[in-house]
């Protein structure tokens, strides 16, 4: 009959969203867009792909060393839609033997392990591994006769760093470095003996950890350390190798200060700093992020550490140090910024969406299992209506921000782009 045959000839329902994705609210939109695809279209369409690899990622590419099959990483994962075009963390595949029948250096193996396991956390430490590991490599290069040193060299560093990437993807500085690195590399002089130009890379390489990094740190502690002054309370958030040495550095020095030290979860790694500034004399409180708001009417300045500092002024830093920020800025407290100007990079984000690294989404799980002693959520992949997100890094505007402290001086963040100018010019002029 036709009453029973009606929904034959019934038209299709539609659903229309219209966005103005004009200027920098198109990568926004795209992923809100991308979420009421996944939510109330079943999925159909892009989306993201299987975790292809361990750690997390930074922009979808796929590996370049191998990893562990796609379907069985799609089986062991729950995306979250938004941020499915990142690289799915999988621990399985970043403990795997991925360099099995290939040529992988033993200290860059040893450096990925690290790396994999949260060993080496920071980006500092990840950094100076990643060069003493390559350096590692071009020392022990044999270069094939009748070929080009610095063409084959580059070709087996390409290889592991491929692998050190599969372990867990390279942060923006220490992309910037391994730029810095093949550029050294291609500039070896093609008239030499291949050790004499290995040894050369070799002393650049640490010319560039002693003068970028240690050095830099030095001038940093002395520098932000003058800023405070008798009486402050100076808040942290989570660990900072140079924040700690700038604290230590100002306590030797004899000001008389009491430090906040503000942690988050899943590793609380201001703990750690909580112990060493306890055992040298300095008062201190600790206290979770939850309690900012609490704590920061009594604050008088916030050191931050930096994994990155873009060209717009914008900082990149661990997951939950923007919520920091706005909250002194709300009370008009100063904001420095403790960064080495190699962490400073051309690059421009404008969330924390686009780019960012996903954590071990287990490892939230852990501290919340042995406060409450109670129902455990470790079966959460069997729960249908249940996805873990644990992003590592977050972005901060620059308007959030009083002053960059680098080996050069103390700077506003809209003078980053010009550090980043100089250093390129003086790059340029110091040649091969």
């Amino acid at each position: 009959t036709m009453e029973d045959d009606s929904d034959l000839f019934d038209p299709p329902r539609r659903i229309t969203f219209s966005f103005d994705s004009s200027g920098w609210l198109y990568t926004y939109h795209l992923g809100v867009a991308h979420y009421l695809q996944q939510a109330l279209l079943g999925g159909s369409g892009g989306g993201g792909g299987a975790g292809r690899s361990a750690g997390g990622g930074t922009g979808g590419k796929p590996s370049k060393a191998g990893g562990v099959d796609e379907a069985k990483a799609a089986l062991a994962t729950k995306q979250v839609p938004l941020f499915s075009h990142l690289v799915q963390y999988e621990r399985e595949a970043a403990l795997s033997p991925a360099a099995i029948g290939r040529d992988i250096h033993p200290a860059v193996q040893c450096a990925g392990l690290q790396m994999a396991e949260g060993l080496l956390s920071g980006t500092n430490a990840r950094v100076v591994a990643m060069l003493r590991a390559l350096q590692a490599v071009a020392r022990d290069f044999r270069c094939p006769a009748g070929k080009a040193l610095s063409r084959e060299l580059e070709g087996r560093i390409k290889l592991q760093i491929a692998h050190l990437h599969d372990c867990r993807p390279k942060s923006l500085a220490m992309g910037d470095a391994i730029k810095w690195l093949k550029l050294r590399v291609s500039q070896l002089p093609a008239h030499l003996p291949p050790d004499a130009a290995k040894r050369i890379l070799c002393s650049q390489i640490d010319t560039y950890i002693d003068e970028r990094i240690e050095l830099a740190d030095r001038a940093i502690s002395e520098s932000a350390s003058a800023k405070i002054a008798p009486s402050d309370v100076v808040l942290v958030y989570g660990r900072s190798h140079v924040v700690e040495a700038t604290l230590l550095h100002a306590a030797a020095r004899g000001t008389n200060f009491s430090v906040v030290v503000i942690d988050g979860g899943p590793r609380f790694e201001g703990r750690a700093m909580l112990v060493r500034l306890v055992a040298a004399g300095i008062r201190c409180s600790y206290s979770l992020l939850h309690a900012l708001s609490y704590t920061m009417p009594s604050v008088s300045k916030v050191l931050l550490g930096a994994s990155s500092m873009l060209v717009n002024g914008t900082l990149v830093s661990r997951a939950g140090t923007a919520l920091v920020a706005m909250a002194a800025h709300e009370h008009g407290v100063a904001v420095l910024v403790c960064c080495e100007t190699y962490k400073f990079t051309e690059r421009v984000l404008l969330d924390a969406i686009c780019y960012n690294e996903l954590g071990d989404p287990d490892a939230l799980l852990q501290a919340a299992d042995a406060d409450q002693g109670g129902a455990s959520l470790s079966d959460w992949r069997e729960r249908p209506r249940l996805k873990l997100l644990n992003l590592m890094y977050d972005v901060t505007p620059m308007k959030y921000l009083t002053m960059v402290v680098t080996e050069a001086g103390v700077i506003p963040p809209t003078s980053v782009p010009v550090i980043i100018r100089e250093d390129r010019d003086r790059a340029q002029l110091a040649g091969p």
